[in-house]
């Protein structure tokens, strides 16, 4: 077997193991939509985003830096929540996290939305840094502006993805 056979056959495993990275932490995302306590249900989705990017980077023999994650988490939010998708997400997204302090409705519009949001963003998030990591980039060189046209693909793909997974 020559050296770029090896490269190969490393590339793969890479890709596999990132692809599993991403399935289950796309799981524990949605998951984190079921939380009835507003605030709390985005900390647990924030702590469940930064977890994947360090394993992400683990995968791809990257340096993760908590507060560079929180930054690109942050930047890719106020991209998604900007434009005609984001109006659109805002009102079924981060309104439902806000409207779970309202009695019984707030709650049960939070569950019905929150898990497929959380879920459909964290795939977003894993893939665009998956691709990121493949290509040889770092957090540090992560430029969350020249990324926003893929996020915003993924993040559709990341809806069609939960979709899916409920069937399945």
């Amino acid at each position: 077997m020559g050296a770029e056979t090896l490269d190969v056959l490393k590339h793969r495993k890479q890709h596999r193991l990132a692809n599993g990275v991403v399935r289950r932490n796309v799981l524990w995302a949605a998951t984190t939509g079921l939380v009835p306590i507003p605030v709390l249900d985005s900390a647990a989705t924030v702590a469940v985003q930064l977890k994947m990017l360090a394993e992400l980077s683990d995968v791809y023999g990257v340096k993760f830096n908590k507060s560079s994650g929180k930054s690109v988490i942050a930047a890719l939010t106020s991209c998604i929540t900007s434009g005609v998708l984001g109006r659109a997400l805002l009102s079924t997204g981060i309104f439902t996290s806000l409207a779970k302090v309202l009695p019984v409705v707030g709650s049960t519009l939070g569950v019905l939305t929150m898990p497929g949001f959380n879920g459909a963003f964290t795939y977003a998030l894993g893939k665009v840094f998956q691709q990121h990591y493949a290509t040889g980039g770092t957090m540090l060189d992560f430029d969350p502006e020249k990324a926003e046209p893929a996020f915003r693909q993924k993040f559709k793909d990341g809806l069609k993805f939960n979709q899916d997974a409920k069937t399945a």
